[in-house]
């Protein structure tokens, strides 16, 4: 692409200057309209978003929403982090899972896919070589998550006790199973165990089953957990290969994962 077609004219420069001060880099069509149609026709308003998006100044996140680039040496590609592009797609909702333990410190593997917690419709996206995975969850689960200042702005992001429930609750292989306890166990110390069992009490009895098991395979105090189950006849299972039986939390397990 030759560059007088990507380098921006002073007026376009300007305009979108304004719609980040008034918007932020994360911008929908209407809002570029209302900066555009200062200086240009509805037709030509339209036109211009059209040419900035093809020639990369504009980043399309998904119909009618883009990132504005301020930086010709990114011209087409997103330099924010991807936390803030989840938080524009979906702001009722919270980043979990692997994502939220690594802003926490505790993974430290390269992430293909972001996932979030919503109560609204479960969807997927894929912005630039990255999956948003949005998953619905029962209102009375949405929470266990802050406010965190990513860059310039804030995103919700569950804390690792909600992140492991999280994972509990939507996943069951042998895969997240074996990367709880690994991060349980390796990084013990980080872990509000009291925050944990408070909030594993909020959820189903296959749930607090786990939790229980799991605590007290580490030594801490299970038993305001073990009084919600005891007694029940029903049993769960930690992965649908799980095979091994504990008889005090009615729970099988896979004994290759945790001796």
């Amino acid at each position: 692409m030759a560059m007088k077609h990507t380098i921006l004219s002073k007026k376009d420069s300007k305009l979108l200057e304004n719609a980040i001060l008034s918007y932020g880099r994360i911008v929908n069509s209407s809002q570029l309209k209302n900066i555009y149609r200062k200086d240009y026709s509805v037709e030509e308003a339209n036109n211009r978003i059209s040419l900035l998006t093809k020639i990369g100044w504009l980043l399309r996140i998904k119909k009618g929403l883009y990132v504005i680039v301020t930086d010709f040496s990114t011209l087409g590609f997103n330099d924010l982090s991807i936390y803030l592009i989840a938080k524009a797609l979906n702001k009722n909702s919270y980043i979990s899972f692997e994502s939220a333990l690594q802003h926490h410190g505790i993974f430290d593997q390269m992430l293909s896919t972001v996932e979030s917690v919503t109560f609204m419709r479960a969807r997927k996206y894929k912005f630039q070589g990255t999956i948003i995975n949005f998953l619905k969850i029962k209102k009375k689960f949405y929470f266990g998550f802050s406010r965190e200042r990513i860059e310039s702005d804030f995103v919700n992001v569950a804390n690792m006790e909600k992140a492991i429930l999280d994972m509990l609750y939507f996943r069951k292989n042998s895969y997240n199973i074996s990367l709880i306890w690994e991060k349980l166990t390796e990084h013990r110390s980080d872990f509000d165990f009291k925050k944990l069992i408070d909030y594993t009490k909020r959820f189903n009895d296959t749930i607090v089953r786990q939790v229980g098991f799991l605590l007290d395979r580490l030594g801490v105090e299970t038993e305001d957990l073990y009084k919600i189950v005891n007694g029940k006849k029903s049993y769960s299972k930690m992965t649908n290969d799980s095979k091994q039986f504990s008889s005090k939390w009615r729970l099988y397990y896979d004994h290759k994962i945790i001796k």
